[in-house]
């Protein structure tokens, strides 16, 4: 692309790279969660909805993000952001024993918003740099995200073997989030005139959506829904891919095998599956995510073996690849003026998602004490946005044609 126009920066996408890895945190509290229970002293119970809190916190923190970075830009958002993921880890350095919910407060809280500033400015500020590969901008940033618990989790467990765990989170507060707070200064929007001469200018992009008129928009609530219904069965599988290992009869070596290929699952599905997108369309590349997790849902109620092992991994990949391709979708959809409100809004459901089907699958596991009735849940909730997903083009032509018709006609008055 810097061929193709001499305005273009590399620091900015370099520093948004550099960034999502520093801040994908949000995956790594099951490296963590036992540390601190055994430092602190605590029962399991007192912190077991820490990683939904920081998820849904997560959403929180790319709504706030989206709206700031539509009125301030990315370079602010990102600032913003290293200072809150800097003080949620270091302020978790300082809890006290006998007070179990502060954490929720320091890394669930704020951790999870800063967590969530990052991801808005970055896949924002991308986006703007590669307009016409939207999905290849947020696999960037998505598969930097990802692979960033394959790069910090060796980190962080070194260091709670030999610094204790209140060291631990304020080496990884102060380093981590001074380099997000340096990065921002690389993290700038390209010209106004970037791309000016070099691309027809989509509708969108001359006429803009606001977040009423996008809340409005039938797309709006389909991407909410896969947002919201798609990742049941990770949420399910995520927490008990050892425990359910064991039960299978796997061993030791290929549980373990197992939980590294997750990590691979997320970070190799969140570069490929937005990237495609760009070519195969946005919404036919979710719709097939969820029939591939609708069809790993059933199997995951016997498979054994390896291909528990291949099944595990599918399902981390479908629940992954998807998350690169709603910034670009909804980019595509409403224009990258509102874009950051729109997104961060729709974003939320995956947080509420996450609590959501957590809460129920204890109580279903508890009173079956068996799987089998989540996974099936699981697979029949992925029914939800297959369809909304298969509709989605359909449905946008038609709106699209329609916006169109009517700014005519009030450009004719």
């Amino acid at each position: 692309m810097s061929k193709k126009n001499p305005e273009f920066r590399i620091a900015p996408v370099i520093a948004c790279i550099v960034t999502m890895l520093c801040v994908g945190l949000v995956y790594m509290w099951s490296v963590f969660q036992q540390p601190v229970l055994d430092y602190y002293g605590w029962e399991k119970t007192a912190v077991s909805l820490i990683a939904s809190v920081n998820i849904l916190m997560f959403g929180v923190g790319i709504f706030l993000g989206g709206i700031l970075v539509d009125r301030k830009g990315p370079h602010i958002v990102n600032r913003v952001s290293g200072v809150v993921f800097f003080l949620g880890l270091f302020l978790t350095s300082m809890l006290p024993e006998g007070a179990p919910w502060l954490i929720y407060i320091s890394y669930g809280v704020l951790a999870g918003i800063g967590v969530g500033l990052a991801y808005a400015g970055s896949t924002n500020c991308l986006q703007k740099w590669f307009p016409t590969r939207r999905g290849f901008a947020s696999a960037l940033c998505v598969c930097a995200f990802g692979t960033s618990i394959v790069v910090c989790a060796p980190i962080a467990t070194s260091l709670l073997n030999n610094v204790g765990v209140p060291m631990t989170f304020r080496i990884l507060g102060i380093v981590l989030g001074g380099i997000v707070i340096i990065c921002s200064l690389f993290v700038k929007a390209p010209p106004a005139n970037y791309m000016e001469g070099k691309k027809p200018a989509a509708p969108t992009d001359t006429d803009p959506y606001t977040l009423g008129e996008a809340v409005r928009d039938p797309r709006f609530w389909y991407m909410c829904s896969a947002l919201f219904f798609m990742p049941a069965t990770y949420m399910i599988v995520n927490p008990i891919v050892k425990t359910l290992a064991y039960e299978r009869g796997i061993l030791e070596s290929q549980a373990t095998i197992t939980v590294m290929l997750v990590g691979v699952a997320s970070a190799v599905s969140r570069f490929i599956v937005p990237t495609l997108s760009d070519k195969v369309g946005r919404a036919k590349s979710i719709f097939w995510m969820c029939i591939l997790q609708l069809v790993c849902s059933i199997l995951m109620i016997f498979v054994g073996g390896w291909l528990y092992t291949v099944i595990v991994f599918l399902v981390v990949f479908a629940y992954c690849g998807p998350a690169g391709v709603y910034p670009a979708m909804c980019g595509d959809a409403y224009g990258m003026k509102n874009t950051g409100t729109i997104f961060g809004l729709s974003f939320l459901c995956l947080g509420l998602s996450s609590l959501f089907f957590t809460w129920i699958t204890g109580i279903i596991n508890r009173a079956t004490n068996s799987y089998t009735l989540s996974f099936i849940i699981g697979a029949i909730m992925c029914l939800i946005p297959a369809y909304t997903m298969w509709i989605y083009d359909k449905v946008a032509k038609k709106k699209d044609a329609e916006r169109l018709a009517r700014r005519a006609a009030q450009k004719a008055e």
